[in-house]
Order: structure tokens, then sequence, then C-alpha cells
């Protein structure tokens, strides 16, 4: 039998020096900086996510990991569950024909006011809490027709009080044949909605909660008018991550939400911001 992995949890009372991982669950602005410490330390890390506050914070990770050895992985769970497998091989397979409309969907009711996610000193917005799943999506809906989305326009809300910090916000996206893509995203709606809907010329699939597939792991399948639903697995996103981090800290098996892959995410938030007329996170 394999040695457990020995893990830290940065932030914690006590973390093990002796621990070969570490887990940061840090606010957003902690990301970056912690991780770097992390990667100093030689030790691998699961990050949470957005894993940077901007783009140039996610490229100095990156560049400090090269030739490490270190597995840095980021947490979009979502992307490890077979569910989202499967809604991409619909895709791929033009099940419900080509690919007319893409649309990730990301709301949910406030948090109270004292909540971190509405600082601006620590990286809060709408878009790094909720919409940088949105992004993430379309950039892996993008990436099997063989490159990154461009952005089109962004539209954002600032939180009432909270200077340049977004509530809501709204993205239109190209994917690499011309096809739209739309993240929507509310940190104050009346109800939660996290899905992802492709609409083909023959039908379209829902997938109707993408980051709690234990609670609905159910796909809406419709092709010429005829309806039907799959359940692949109620197990949870962060089962089959952390089995891909264990994985590839043990055996150096490749994963997808690698710090080359958390650039490519930044970069798009922050053009986000910028087109939306808000400043990126992390910078003055």
């Amino acid at each position: 039998m394999r040695e457990p992995l020995r893990i830290g949890v940065l932030g914690a009372a006590r973390t093990s020096e002796q621990s070969l991982i570490v887990y940061n669950p840090l606010p957003n602005s902690a990301h970056a900086p912690w991780n770097l410490a992390a990667v100093a330390s030689g030790k691998h890390v699961l990050t949470e996510k957005p894993a940077a506050s901007n783009a140039a914070e996610a490229v100095r990770v990156h560049e400090a990991v090269g030739g490490t050895g270190l597995v840095v992985l980021e947490g979009f769970h979502y992307r490890y569950h077979p569910q989202f497998a499967r809604l991409a091989q619909i895709v791929s397979d033009e099940v419900v024909g080509e690919v007319e409309r893409l649309d990730v969907t990301m709301a949910m009711p406030a948090p109270g006011d004292d909540d971190l996610r509405w600082s601006w000193p620590l990286s809060g917005g709408a878009m790094m809490d909720l919409g940088c799943y949105c992004v993430h999506v379309i950039r892996s809906v993008s990436g099997l027709q063989g490159a990154e989305p461009a952005l089109v326009a962004a539209k954002a809300t600032e939180r009432a009080g909270r200077s340049q910090v977004d509530e809501s916000f709204e993205a239109e996206f190209r994917l690499p044949t011309g096809v739209p893509a739309y993240a929507h995203v509310d940190m104050a709606a009346q109800a939660f909605e996290m899905t992802i809907r492709v609409t083909g010329s023959r039908g379209s699939v829902l997938f109707a909660d993408f980051v709690h597939p234990q609670e609905n792991d159910r796909l809406t399948i419709t092709v010429d008018g005829r309806r039907h639903a799959e359940h692949l697995s109620r197990r949870s996103t962060y089962s089959y991550q952390l089995e891909a981090f264990v994985s590839a800290v043990r055996d150096g098996r490749p994963f997808p939400t690698t710090t080359a892959d958390t650039i490519a995410t930044m970069r798009l938030i922050d053009a986000c911001y910028r087109d939306a007329g808000l400043l990126p996170r992390g910078t003055a």
C-alpha cells in the first residue's frame, strides 16, 4: 500500500512542515502569493479558483512552477466530472447538430454585505467568484474547436456602495467557428442557477447543475423534438478532482486545469473587466 499523501491547509492554525502538498482555500487575493510561497517550499498545490487575481499574477506562478516537477492544479472541479465529459462528447459528435449558441449561467442570492466576495482588496466581485466558472466553461467548449474564444463585449453592474466591485456581469464571446457564447453572471439573483446550455441546429443539451452534480447530474438532450435525460454519476466533482490531483502528483498524469490554463482564463477575465469599464483585480 502506498504511503498516504500528507496535506497541509494554508491558513490553518497549524500546517505541517512535513506536508507534501498544500490546499489553498484563502481569499482570491491570497491565491497567487501563497501558491508562489508553496512552490518555493517545494510543495504541490491544489488551489481554489481563480488561482490568481489577474493574468500577470498567473504568469508569475506559471513561470515559478516551470521545471520544478511540482503540480499546481486550479480547482475548477466541474472539469473532472464524467457528466461534463459526456456533454463535451455530445458537442464534439454533433448529437444536437452544429453548435449555434452556448450559454453558461452562474447565479446565486447575494451574500451578506460583510462577505469577502464584495471586497476589492480581496479581489472580490461576481466575475471572480461565479464568472470565472462561466469563462472557464466557455474556454473548455471552445477548446473542442481547437482555439481560444474571443471576447466581443462585456457589461457589469457595480454593487451599491462598492466601487469597482461587480454584482452582475454579462459577457459575449465568439468561439473559433464564429458561434456566440454568453456568460450570465449574477451574485444578487433571486435563486441559484448553475447551468450549461448548448443549442445546436437539431436541438439542445442542458446540464442542470454542473457545479453540484451530486445533487442533480441531469443532462437533458433534445434532438429533432425528442427529449430524454441522461444520468452518469451523483458522485461529487471534488472526489473526481482529488483523484486527478493525486494521480498527477504520484504518477505524473496530465490534467487540464494547469497554470498555463489559468493564464488563459485570467486574460479573458481581465479583458471582461476592462471592456466593462472596471479595473482588473489586483490593479490600481
